[in-house]
């Protein structure tokens, strides 16, 4: 009984581990973001890690990351690195004092060979309830 148990607990163990590991892509590449949604108050700064998952014949190439979207007023995003033989990055969101409240859709993406791909990042600005008004 002790060895169908362990037999039991060992395959669903295993199963658990490979259904979290990332496959690689057949052709090409992907893009996976860490998070599909930040927040963030007017003056704050925050940020999301970028995955390149590349097939094989993508795996020595260039990429450079960047945006397929237009930004709101206010906002910045910063890539680090920007470019090169990559597999991860992180995008630096930096919001100015006057960004309005709302939500904004952001479109980061990676080009390599000539092929972009993205994935849309939801930017959910807050208010500032902290903001000192002089008259």
């Amino acid at each position: 009984m002790k060895n169908i148990m362990f037999t039991i607990l060992f395959a669903v163990a295993t199963t658990v581990v490979f259904a979290q590991e990332k496959t690689t892509p057949k052709s090409e590449f992907t893009v996976e973001l860490s998070t599909t949604t930040v927040s963030a108050k007017p003056g704050e700064t925050t940020s999301v890690d970028i995955t390149l998952n590349r097939s094989k014949s993508y795996s020595k190439s260039n990429a450079k990351l960047g945006l397929s979207s237009g930004l709101p007023a206010g906002v910045t995003i910063e890539f680090e690195p920007a470019e090169g033989v990559i597999e991860k990055s992180t995008a630096k969101i930096s919001l100015s004092r006057e960004v309005k409240a709302g939500s904004y859709t952001i479109i980061l993406n990676s080009v390599i060979q000539n092929k972009s791909k993205g994935k849309t990042l939801k930017l959910v600005v807050n208010d500032d309830t902290n903001a000192v008004t002089l008259n």
